[in-house]
C-alpha cells in the first residue's frame, strides 16, 4: 500500500512556526492549520513519542489545544461491535504520521486556492459527517435504564440491618418480595415485620401462601445464622494465628 509520510524536525513531527521574538511572552506559536489539516478525514498511521501504534481516521484537529482526534480503527476485542474508540492526541506527542490512502482530488476553483486564503479557512470542508441520532430510541434506552436502576434500589431496604436486608436477599432468590418500609412483603400476600422471624410473619387469614413464607423464613434465617458462625470461627482462628 503507498503511503505518504511527514515528519519534521519540531516536536510532534509537523512543521514548526519559528517563535513570536518580538511578542510580550516570547512565547513559540503552535503549528498552523495549514501544516496538519491535510490528513483530515484520510486513514493515517501514527507513531507515537512513546513509540505506541495507533491506526485510524483522523477526524477532527483543534487548533486552540493543539490537539488530533483519531477515530480508531474497528478491533475484535472492543466489547460492543457498533461502540467507536476515539483517541485525542497532543500534536506534541506524535513523532510520525504515514497517510495510508490518497487525498480525493478537489477539482473546484475553491478548493484550488491556497489554504489560507479561502473565505471559510482551511477547515472550510473538514467538518466531520455525524449521523443521525434516533431520538426514540434514546428515549427507550434512557427510561430502560432508569427502570433497571430503580429496580436495583427497590431491593435494598432503608434503615434496616444487615441481617434483615441479607433475609431479604435470600427470600428473593425464590420469591417474589419487595421492601414496605420497615417490612418485607412476599407474594403481595405476607408481611414479615421486624424482627423478621416466622413468628413475625402475617397475612390474611384465609391466605395459602402464610405457612409456606413461614417455613422459608425459618430455614433461611437457620442458614443464615449458620453462616455466620462460620465466618465468625474463621476470623477468629486468623486472628489467633
Amino acid at each position: 500500500m503507498n503511503s505518504d509520510r511527514r515528519q519534521g524536525s519540531g516536536a510532534g513531527g509537523f512543521q514548526q512556526r519559528p517563535q513570536n521574538q518580538g511578542g510580550p511572552q516570547g512565547r513559540p506559536n503552535i503549528p498552523g492549520p495549514s501544516s496538519i489539516d491535510w490528513v483530515l478525514g484520510l486513514k493515517v498511521k501514527i507513531m507515537t513519542t512513546l513509540d505506541d501504534i495507533i491506526v485510524g481516521r483522523v477526524y477532527a484537529y483543534c487548533t486552540l489545544t493543539n490537539t488530533l482526534t483519531v477515530l480508531e480503527d474497528e478491533t475484535p476485542l472492543r466489547a460492543k461491535p457498533d461502540a467507536k474508540d476515539y483517541r485525542i492526541l497532543k500534536v506534541s506527542f506524535i513523532k510520525d504520521i504515514a497517510v495510508l490512502e490518497k487525498k480525493p482530488e478537489d477539482t473546484t476553483e475553491d478548493d484550488a486556492a491556497p489554504a489560507n486564503s479561502r473565505s471559510g479557512g482551511p477547515f472550510l470542508k473538514a467538518t466531520p459527517q455525524i449521523g443521525p441520532v434516533n431520538i426514540n430510541s434514546a428515549v427507550q434506552k434512557i427510561n430502560s435504564a432508569a427502570r433497571a436502576a430503580g429496580q436495583i434500589l427497590a431491593q435494598r431496604g432503608v434503615g434496616v440491618t444487615k441481617d434483615a436486608q441479607d433475609l431479604f436477599d435470600a427470600l428473593a432468590k425464590t420469591l417474589p418480595v419487595r421492601w414496605l418500609d420497615k417490612s418485607i412483603l412476599v407474594l403481595e400476600e405476607v408481611k414479615i415485620n421486624p424482627p423478621y422471624t416466622p413468628e413475625a410473619c402475617s397475612a390474611k387469614s384465609d391466605s395459602p401462601a402464610l405457612a409456606r413464607v413461614k417455613k422459608v423464613v425459618e430455614g433461611e434465617r437457620r442458614r443464615l445464622e449458620t453462616l455466620k458462625q462460620a465466618r465468625s470461627e474463621t476470623n477468629e482462628e486468623r486472628k489467633g494465628g
